[in-house]
C-alpha cells in the first residue's frame, strides 16, 4: 500500500517538475527570441543610417540619409523599405538553423524623422558645429563676432537720411541775385561742391569703386526651388538638439563655402556666402547688396567721425566761404559746410569699400583721413588707406551672416547645399528638409514559441 502512495506521489511531482522546466524553457525561448529581435533590430536600423548620402558627406561633412536614394521620390516608405530589407536579411541568417525558434517579421514603420531642417535648420547647423570641433578648425573671420554690432554699426540709414535731409533744406534756401553785365538780375548759382558725391548715391557701388564687374559671374536661381523659398516647416517631435555655438557656424561656413574674395567655382552660385547674407537670385545681385551695405555701414562710422574732426570742418567751412553764393547769402554757410563733410565721409566710404574689395583692411574707427574738402569736386574714387591690424571684407561679411536671425540664416546655408549637391548627383529633386538625420520605427514580429515583439527604438548620428 505504502509503495502505492509513493508511486502515486513520485509521478505527480515528476509530471509538475517536468511542467516548471518546460514552463522555464519556453519562457527562455521567448525572451532569448525578444532578446534577438532587439539584436537585429539595432543592427538593422544602424545598417539602414549607414547609407547616408555620400555625396552631402564628402562635400560638407554632414550625416544625413536622402530619402529619395537618389532614385525615387523622396517619402518615409523608401526608407520602411530598407529597413524592412536589413530586418528580413539579419532573421534570415538564423531561420531554421536554430534550436531557440525562428522569428517572424510581421510589420514595420517608420513613424517619425528628423530632418536638416528641422528646428529652423537647427539639425544642420548641429552637424556643422560638431564637424569644426571635431576637425579642430579656427577661422580668422570669425574673430571678430564679439564686437559684432560696433562692426556693423547702426546708424546706416540715419546718416544717409540725414544728408538727403539736409540737401533739401540747401535747395529750398533762395539763390541770392546778382546784377549782370547788361543790368539783368539773375540768381548766382550755389556750385555746392558736395553736389557730386551726393549724385553718386543712386549709382552702383561697384561701379563706383572699380569693380571688375565683367568677370562676375552670371549665375542664377529660383528662391522657389530651394527650402527657404518653400519651407517646409518641422515635423518631428524627436529630440536631441543642443545650442550650437553660431560663430563656430559661421567657421564652418566660411570653411565650406565660397565668397567674392575666394569663389566656389564647383557651385551654381560663386558667391555663397553673399547670398547667405543677402538672399537674391543671383551673383551680382548678392555682392552688389553686400557692397552697399558696407558703403552704408562705413559712411555712417564715417559720418559721425567727420564733424568732431576739427581740421575738417575748418576745411569745409573754408571751401564753403569761398562760394560766391554763400558770401551773399549766410544762410547757406552751416548748411553747405555740413553737406561738404557728409560728401567726404561718403567719399572715404567708398575708398574704404574698395580697399575691402581688393583684399585690404580697415580700420575701425578713423584715425586718418584719404579725402579731404578740396578733394571732393575731383573725378575717381580714390584708393583708401590698407591697415594691417583692420577689419577685412570677410569679416564684415561674417557680421552680416551673423546679425541674421537664426531660421534665415540656416535655410539659406541649407539652400547652397542643395544647389551643389543637385549640381554634383544629378539629382535634381534632392532637398534637405527629406534628409534624415534621426528616426523613430516601430518593428512587430512573431516568435515560435507564442512571442509576439513590439519594438521601438529611435537611432540617430548624433
Amino acid at each position: 500500500m505504502m509503495k502505492g502512495y509513493l508511486t502515486v506521489f513520485l509521478s505527480l511531482s515528476l509530471s509538475i517538475l517536468s511542467g516548471v522546466i518546460l514552463a522555464l524553457t519556453a519562457l527562455a525561448i521567448r525572451n532569448g527570441q525578444r532578446l534577438r529581435m532587439e539584436c537585429i533590430a539595432d543592427i538593422s536600423m544602424n545598417s539602414t543610417l549607414a547609407e547616408f548620402e555620400k555625396t552631402l558627406h564628402d562635400r560638407y561633412g554632414l550625416f544625413y540619409v536622402d530619402l529619395s536614394y537618389q532614385e525615387a521620390k523622396p517619402s518615409l516608405q523608401n526608407m520602411e523599405r530598407r529597413l524592412q530589407y536589413y530586418l528580413s536579411e539579419n532573421i534570415a541568417l538564423f531561420q531554421n538553423s536554430d534550436l531557440w525558434g525562428n522569428l517572424a517579421l510581421k510589420n514595420v514603420v517608420v513613424n517619425d524623422v528628423q530632418t536638416a531642417a528641422d528646428g529652423h535648420g537647427g539639425s544642420m547647423k548641429n552637424q556643422a558645429v560638431q564637424f569644426i570641433e571635431d576637425c579642430g578648425i579656427h577661422r580668422e573671420e570669425t574673430e571678430i563676432l564679439s564686437s559684432g554690432d560696433s562692426i556693423l554699426g547702426t546708424g546706416q540709414e540715419d546718416a544717409m537720411g540725414a544728408w538727403c535731409a539736409l540737401m533739401e533744406e540747401i535747395a529750398g534756401i533762395e539763390l541770392p541775385l546778382i546784377q549782370n553785365d547788361k543790368g539783368e538780375w539773375e540768381e548766382v548759382p550755389l556750385s555746392n561742391p558736395a553736389d557730386r558725391a551726393y549724385g553718386f548715391t543712386g549709382s552702383d557701388v561697384l561701379f563706383l569703386v572699380g569693380a571688375p564687374i565683367d568677370r562676375i559671374p552670371v549665375g542664377k536661381i529660383r528662391k522657389e526651388d530651394y527650402l527657404s523659398g518653400r519651407d517646409s516647416g518641422d515635423r518631428s517631435d524627436l529630440q536631441g538638439q543642443k545650442e550650437a555655438d553660431t560663430g563656430q557656424f559661421i567657421a564652418y561656413l566660411f570653411e565650406m563655402m565660397g565668397n567674392y574674395r575666394s569663389g566656389r567655382e564647383d557651385g551654381l552660385l560663386k558667391y555663397q556666402l553673399e547670398y547667405i547674407a543677402e538672399g537674391k537670385g543671383s551673383d551680382y545681385e548678392n555682392l552688389q547688396a553686400v557692397v552697399e551695405k558696407l558703403a552704408g555701414i562705413r559712411f555712417a562710422m564715417n559720418a559721425e567721425a567727420v564733424f568732431s574732426d576739427g581740421d575738417l570742418v575748418s576745411e569745409a567751412a573754408g571751401l564753403a566761404e569761398g562760394l560766391q553764393a554763400v558770401s551773399l547769402n549766410p544762410a547757406f554757410l552751416k548748411p553747405v559746410t555740413e553737406s561738404i563733410l557728409y560728401a567726404c565721409a561718403y567719399l572715404e566710404a567708398l575708398s574704404e569699400v574698395k580697399v575691402l574689395l581688393e583684399g585690404g583692411r580697415v580700420s575701425l574707427g578713423k584715425e586718418s583721413w584719404v579725402i579731404h574738402p578740396a578733394m571732393i569736386a575731383e573725378a575717381g574714387i580714390q584708393g583708401g588707406q590698407n591697415i594691417s591690424s583692420g577689419i577685412s571684407y570677410e569679416q564684415y561679411l561674417a557680421g552680416m551672416i551673423s546679425a541674421l536671425p537664426e531660421k534665415e540664416r540656416n535655410y539659406r546655408a541649407i539652400d547652397i547645399m542643395e544647389m551643389d549637391i543637385r549640381m554634383l548627383t544629378g539629382n535634381t529633386g534632392f532637398a534637405m528638409d527629406c534628409c534624415v538625420e534621426r528616426f523613430r520605427a516601430q518593428i512587430q514580429a512573431a516568435g515560435s514559441v507564442r512571442g509576439n515583439y513590439l519594438i521601438d527604438r529611435t537611432y540617430g548620428y548624433y
